[in-house]
């Protein structure tokens, strides 16, 4: 709240000055009729010393004012008191220079000027005691002046960010202080960025990492606070820029930086920390602090509430801050919870194994350790994406977590946006809805349950409010590497092909050498058909990325649907040496063995996948399932097929027709084509064909747009309307469908039915030429030989 307006208050504004007479009027004779009405009203203000009663008042007001600012400051008392005392005293000039016109002093007292004989009046004496006043006064107000010019607001320390903030005058920073008390709401906004281990081994970087992200979490709180996200913040550490360029990449007008010196033989520490004003880079507050090790909650929680209200005071003004009690615990686990962080943000399957450890051990040490217990659930919700765990699997360990945490804190935001995944998961649609819904109700900025929400509503149909969503959460990290990822493919998957460029281009930015810059327009030239120009930049990814084994087995696929056997084999070999086991490693080797009419091998594999319950991964599953569906058919088993289909509904449905939680349209009308072959008189065949056109038709067909038509082909296929299912396909193939074509065309069961069609058999020789055509420009592409 200071408030720096001495030279605009010590200003008084000059008229011109004319002698006039005075002329008798009723207040002039009401007041005093003794005037002498040809004395001109300056002389007899001059006489009555009301000139200077005003100049006296005028520079006591402004003293008072500067002391009284001076005082409500330090007790944090709101705007509204010192302005009330400002126009109070602005009030009283009137009735302080009426009372000095209307009265005088005199030896006797306080008399009415018409009552004092005039050779009686003492005014000159009482003129040079005013003058001595005055002057007092004015030298007072010179002295705070010059202290207060001096000395630097908030007690701050000199200038940072390069030589620019040094160099800028004094009279830009206190306009720079202005303009930040006078902020709007939605400019209130902060980055923590990363403190700098000043251990004299270096050895404790995930500590200072984890005291960074627990202060980030502490202060996201403050519901009127902007905090800028974790992974944005973190994107400039050990970086040099000039922290207001950082403020203005990561759109906030505060930054909080400092450093962390851990002395563990003595078990103290040292942290330094200081809240900086990105408009000027002038500090804005800053503190040391030199503890025991195990008051390190205690540290967190005052640097935390200093923040808070030196940001009430300079950016908050009235808006009340609030902070929820941050969770303590033993400083052992502690230790293992911050180690366990910074092996999670590795991302690597390694750091997720070993994250998943140490907070295991921290949970022995505290089962009650909120913040453990929350990062634990990341870790294996992170494992069952990358297809370590199963959802099953998942959710017997994070299930009783969370509702732990959220018996004892019934709003917290992340344990509902972790939950909400959990569902998704296990595809519990209806569920998972309800979760985000509420993990926002909670905290609209939390930025992991905008961005999983977002990607939840793009993957149900409801794109535009997906995106919303999506660039929300962007806003606030605008350097997640993985959000950019989101919007990325959520736009390639539309074909919005300037926006899919502009936001892959996006990741190039944030880190050049992640191969994610390449997938997005990778798959947008798959999504279009356009495999040869793909290929160039899977094979770039790959450079980048080359211990990836989807990335390979993904080349070995478009190989195959380009119609060369040896390049595949090529590249399954790559895929194998990479891992074997994975889930791309064992499609593309199922699909390499058909291609070569290998049946039984393929067969093989699929049946080892089934029985070892591997992880599903891209789709992984539906090839695995399906292919020993399609054998069980052609054997008779009709119920076999079915056994093996209903493993890819959602975990715990009686019912394929239980539609709440079922978004494949096409699975249903593959189990409607085993019923149907089983009993061609089956009611629940035609059930489900009709529940399965009615889940397509609600397909806005905006995603990746070949989905629809192609579905749509099968439905019809399955009901016998041969005519339109070949009219489907043709629109799919016209749209861009390429994936996995001969193996849909030639020996899917769905398209049995329509092998004898002419048209059918213009579309395969249609696929063939188009695909030749593509083989050759993937050789030259390429440089290889054709």
């Amino acid at each position: 709240m200071s408030w720096h307006r001495p030279a605009t208050w010590c200003r008084r504004s000059r008229y011109e000055q004319r002698d006039r007479k005075l002329y008798p009027g009723p207040f002039w004779a009401a007041v005093s009729p003794g005037v002498d009405l040809g004395m001109s009203l300056f002389e007899e203000l001059k006489r009555r010393n009301v000139i200077r009663v005003g100049i006296a008042y005028a520079v006591g007001t402004w003293l008072l004012a500067q002391a009284a600012d001076l005082v409500l400051d330090v007790m944090g008392a709101p705007d509204i008191i010192l302005r009330s005392l400002v126009a109070i005293l602005a009030l009283g000039f009137i009735p302080a220079v009426l009372f000095a016109w209307a009265f005088e002093m005199t030896p006797e007292g306080i008399k009415k000027e018409k009552d004092v004989i005039r050779d009686q009046s003492i005014t000159n004496q009482t003129a040079k005691k005013l003058d001595i006043a005055t002057i007092a006064l004015v030298i007072g107000a010179v002295v705070l002046l010059a202290v207060d010019r001096m000395l630097p607001e908030q007690g701050s320390l000199p200038p940072v960010g390069g030589s620019e903030a040094a160099d800028t005058p004094p009279a830009n920073r206190e306009q720079g202080s202005l303009l930040q008390k006078n902020e709007t709401p939605e400019t209130r906004s902060i980055a923590v960025l990363p403190f700098v281990d000043m251990s004299p081994a270096k050895d404790n970087e995930y500590f200072t990492d984890g005291l960074t992200e627990e202060l980030l979490n502490i202060l996201a709180q403050i519901k009127s606070l902007q905090v800028a996200g974790r992974t944005s913040s973190f994107a400039f550490k050990g970086k040099t820029e000039d922290l207001r360029d950082i403020g203005e990449k990561l759109n906030v007008n505060t930054l909080l930086e400092g450093s962390v010196r851990k002395d563990d033989q003595r078990q103290r520490i040292r942290v330094t920390v200081q809240l900086i004003n990105v408009a000027d880079g002038y500090h804005i507050w800053s503190d040391t602090y030199d503890r025991d090790l195990e008051d390190i909650f205690a540290i967190q929680e005052d640097i935390a509430l200093r923040v808070a209200e030196a940001l009430k005071i300079n950016l908050l003004g009235e808006e009340e801050a609030r902070i929820v009690d941050h969770s303590s615990t033993d400083l052992s686990a502690y230790e293992l919870y911050l180690q366990g962080i910074q092996s999670f943000n590795t991302f690597s399957y390694d750091g997720l194994r070993d994250a998943e450890l140490l907070l295991k051990q921290a949970l022995v040490l505290d089962p009650e350790y909120q913040p453990a217990s929350l990062a634990l659930v990341k870790v294996l919700l992170e494992q069952e994406e990358t297809g370590v765990r199963s959802p099953a699997e998942i959710n017997l360990m994070a299930s009783p977590l969370l509702d732990a945490m959220l018996e004892n804190d019934p709003h917290n935001s992340d344990a509902h946006a972790l939950r909400a995944r959990l569902f998704e998961a296990n595809r519990n649609f209806a569920q998972a809805h309800s979760e985000y819904q509420l993990a926002l109700n909670s905290n609209p900025r939390n930025v992991n349950a905008l961005s999983s929400f977002g990607r939840f509503l793009f993957q149900r149909d409801q794109i535009d409010e997906g995106l919303g969503y999506l660039q929300q959460a962007a806003q606030i990290e605008p350097y997640d590497i993985k959000l950019q990822w989101d919007l990325c493919i959520t736009n390639a998957q539309l074909l919005n092909d300037a926006a899919a460029r502009r936001e892959c281009g996006r990741l190039t930015d944030i880190s050049a050498s992640n191969p994610m810059q390449y997938y997005g327009l990778m798959y947008l030239h798959e999504y279009q058909g356009e495999f040869a120009e793909a290929m160039v930049l899977r094979e770039l990814a790959i450079k980048a990325d080359p211990a990836d084994p989807e990335l390979t087995a993904g080349m070995a696929l478009t190989w195959l649907d380009l119609g060369d056997i040896e390049q595949a084999k090529i590249w399954l070999d790559k895929t194998a040496r990479i891992n074997s086991k994975s889930p791309a490693a064992v499609v593309a080797r199922m699909a390499v063995l058909m291609h070569q009419e290998q049946f039984q091998e393929a067969l093989g594999v699929a049946q080892q996948a089934y029985e070892d319950k591997l992880p599903n991964r891209h789709g992984s599953n539906e090839a695995i399932y399906r292919l020993l569906a399609r054998d069980r058919v052609q054997r008779g088993d009709f119920d076999g097929a079915l056994e093996i289909l209903n493993g890819l509904l959602p975990a715990g449905l009686d019912s394929p027709l239980q539609s709440d939680n079922i978004d494949d349209a096409s699975l249903l009308s593959h189990m409607a084509l085993v019923t149907k072959l089983q009993n061609p008189a089956s009611e629940q065949a035609i059930d489900l064909l009709n529940h399965a056109d009615e889940l397509n038709q609600r397909n806005s067909g905006r995603k990746i747009p070949f989905t629809k038509p192609l579905t749509q082909a099968t439905i019809d296929a399955a009901r016998g309307d041969k005519e339109a299912a070949i009219r489907s396909l043709k629109d799919a193939i016209e749209k861009g469908w390429r994936w996995d074509w001969q193996d849909a065309m030639y020996r899917d069961i769905q398209f049995q039915s329509l092998h004898d069609e002419a048209e059918f058999k213009e579309l395969i020789i249609y696929l063939e030429a188009d695909m030749e055509a593509q083989r050759l420009q993937a050789y030259e592409r390429l440089g290889l030989p054709q």
